[in-house]
């Protein structure tokens, strides 16, 4: 990925139940990896409906991005939810898939 990668930053968004209340906290991330849209035959993969939704392939450094299967991010002003991770740390990087969440 060296030469590949630029610093990015991703805003992590996280709920929680704080006294019967719905309580909304968004950090950043910024890290150095690449973002992608997924690839036709990954997209292929996907069952037919979900198809045509926005989906981001993003590979980070190991350890720069730490998201797991469920997590919610916003990058570029769209919330997204991670998908998949897959671990290639021997290799010095993560990937993880996203799909654009449902808004309101």
């Amino acid at each position: 990925m060296d030469g590949w990668e630029t610093q990015l930053t991703l805003v992590k968004v996280t709920q929680s139940i704080s006294e019967g209340d719905l309580v909304t906290t968004e950090t950043n991330i910024t890290f150095q990896g690449v973002v992608q849209p997924l690839r036709t035959e990954q997209l292929m993969s996907k069952p037919e409906n979900m198809r045509s939704w926005e989906w981001l392939w993003i590979h980070a450094k190991s350890g720069s991005l730490n998201l797991n299967t469920g997590d919610k991010i916003r990058f570029n002003n769209k919330l997204f939810k991670v998908m998949g991770v897959k671990d290639y740390s021997l290799n010095g990087y993560i990937e993880y898939e996203l799909v654009k969440d449902f808004q309101e």
